[in-house]
């Protein structure tokens, strides 16, 4: 008694001493194909730089437009020199404050300030398609994931099958009504679907891993997808697609800012030949650089004016580079606008593929399991054979396979059709 007694409170100081993490599972972090979007933006690094774009751009248009403000420079100085008898003061004081305005500069600082504001907007579309590349890449990896998570369930199906033909072979052999070879097939069958249903399960931990990768999380935590593979229509035309990709695409509004931005080039380099012209005032003390004891005040205005007359032809050079990385531009922009077409083209023909695949493998699905019941029958009355049997099952394995293949397909098409317009 005194020996089961003391047996007792070790078992239980034992199961105190465990940890408590390892006997808690980890719990899955619940995740839908709506929030991965969301989830996948927050923190990316990807799209962090893509902001900083936007802010230098930013900080160089605030440059652009203060160079048209007025500028004030205050400034003062003290000089102690040797003593001399012409110097009334060895101290020499000094203090100025200047305002200047340029009043013309042949354009040149309208033209920096509207190249800055394409720069900015360039970013800005910039910045967009990079969220929209960022959410593709999200969404695609959770539909990946889902099918990952169908393949178990099939195998899961496909095992459970297989385990019962396998019960019911035994049986039918042990009542001397079936062969041992049916018996050996069934095994073969259920070995199968146990390797199947493993290499499942790997590749839902890959796929996992890889959302986790994208949504920054640990790659190691657990996810509940809360979504399945059902199909999501989408109702567009051809043409109307393709208008609203030309329309909205972020990338091919970055390059046309780009050229806005190049034909301001064009300006900032006519306005070299231009005249300039400023105006400045302001008002100076001093001591007459010592030969005064007395310091004195004055007020000074400026106008001025400057004309290149010569630069070696520095200036028609600048334009003419400017000039052709326009035309560069340009060119760039009827292959962006052909690309995105095609990208249009390709989406919209995977989803037209992928409906017709969903249609077929869904019917193959019907037809599948209505041939596994007729040879489970066959085979339990003893007409029909165990080859019979396990040729249905595996054809219905095949055809959900195929199945949950088809539903990914409309679904990865429909997110590819949905980046090739330049929508979220």
């Amino acid at each position: 008694m005194t020996q089961g007694i003391a047996s007792l409170l070790f078992a239980i100081l034992l199961a105190g001493a465990l940890p408590t993490r390892a006997l808690a599972a980890p719990v899955a972090r619940p995740l839908s194909f709506a929030s991965v979007a969301q989830t996948a933006l927050q923190d990316n690094l990807q799209l962090r730089a893509a902001a900083f774009d936007v802010a230098v751009a930013q900080a160089q248009l605030a440059q652009a437009r203060g160079a048209k403000l007025p500028q004030a420079n205050l400034s003062g100085s003290y000089t102690r020199n040797q003593e001399q008898p012409l110097l009334a003061d060895p101290n020499v004081y000094a203090a100025s404050l200047v305002v200047s305005y340029p009043l013309s500069t042949g354009g040149n600082l309208e033209a920096r300030i509207r190249l800055a504001e394409a720069n900015v907007r360039g970013a800005q579309a910039t910045y967009e398609r990079t969220k929209q590349q960022i959410v593709f890449a999200a969404e695609q990896t959770y539909l990946q994931a889902l099918l990952a998570a169908e393949s178990v369930a099939a195998a899961q199906r496909s095992l459970a099958v297989a385990n019962e033909s396998l019960r019911v072979a035994q049986v039918r052999f042990s009542a001397g009504a079936g062969a041992r070879l049916d018996v050996l097939q069934a095994e073969v069958a259920v070995a199968s679907a146990e390797q199947a249903l493993v290499q499942a399960q790997t590749g839902v931990g890959n796929a996992q891993a890889n959302l986790n990768a994208l949504i920054n999380l640990p790659l190691d935590t657990p996810l509940a997808l809360t979504d399945t593979l059902t199909p999501r229509p989408v109702d567009i035309a051809l043409a109307d697609a393709i208008a609203r990709a030309l329309r909205e695409r972020a990338d091919l509004a970055a390059l046309r800012n780009r050229i806005e931005a190049a034909q301001a080039g064009i300006d900032v380099a006519q306005s070299g030949g231009a005249p300039t012209f400023g105006f400045g005032a302001g008002y100076a003390l001093s001591n007459a650089n010592g030969l005064s004891t007395t310091i004195f005040g004055g007020w000074l205005v400026t106008l001025g004016v400057t004309l290149s007359v010569f630069d070696g032809g520095i200036t028609q050079a600048q334009i003419r580079e400017a000039q052709l990385q326009l035309e560069q531009l340009k060119l760039r922009e009827a292959q962006i606008r052909q690309q995105v077409e095609l990208d249009v083209r390709v989406a919209a023909l995977a989803l037209q593929r992928a409906a017709g695949e969903l249609t077929a493998a869904t019917k193959a699905v019907e037809q599948g399991r209505e041939s596994v019941r007729l040879a489970t029958v066959r085979y339990q009355s003893g007409v029909g054979t165990s080859l019979e049997l396990l040729t249905a099952q595996s054809n219905l394995a095949l055809a959900e396979q195929s199945l949950a293949s088809a539903r990914f397909n409309q679904n990865a098409a429909r997110i590819q059709l949905i980046l090739a317009m330049g929508s979220q």
